[in-house]
């Protein structure tokens, strides 16, 4: 399984995938478990500022993190201790951030079960940040915080 996940997600960056949202890589510090993608998107909040993606695997589903220079407005206690709620981290971590996350039902759904996709659509939604009345959108402290 892990193998699977580790190679859907290389192949889709090596193969340019994601060159429509801008320029995507695989950061040399990662293991089968822990895949951290390097990205530069050409448009969205992030537009021309590069930022990085950290999944983390664990038996259930992945612990998704970004950190970026804008997002490093939040400081969360725990943020400025690098501590998460499942141990040690770097970043903000998605299911705190937003709305109504859902990794198996965004994971069927919006990504059709592939790893590629799910890339995709974190890319995405980190880009194109939006409230959508307490929907799978950004917490509105945080919109505060940020000055979205």
């Amino acid at each position: 399984m892990e193998n699977k996940r580790f190679l859907d997600i290389s192949k889709a960056i090596y193969k340019n995938y994601y060159a429509d949202l801008g320029e995507i890589d695989i950061d040399d510090d990662f293991t089968i478990e822990c895949i951290k993608i390097n990205v530069i998107p050409h448009e969205g909040i992030h537009s021309n500022k590069p930022y990085k993606i950290t999944l983390k695997f664990t038996e259930g589903w992945p612990l998704i993190y970004i950190d970026s220079d804008i997002f490093d407005k939040i400081k969360t206690p725990n943020y400025l201790k690098n501590k998460g709620r499942n141990g040690s981290h770097k970043g903000i971590c998605i299911q705190n951030f937003s709305y109504g996350y859902s990794f198996n039902k965004n994971f069927k759904e919006l990504c059709n079960n592939k790893w590629e996709n799910y890339i995709y659509y974190l890319i995405t939604v980190f880009n194109n940040i939006q409230d959508f009345d307490k929907g799978n959108g950004i917490r509105s402290d945080y919109k505060e915080i940020l000055s979205i």
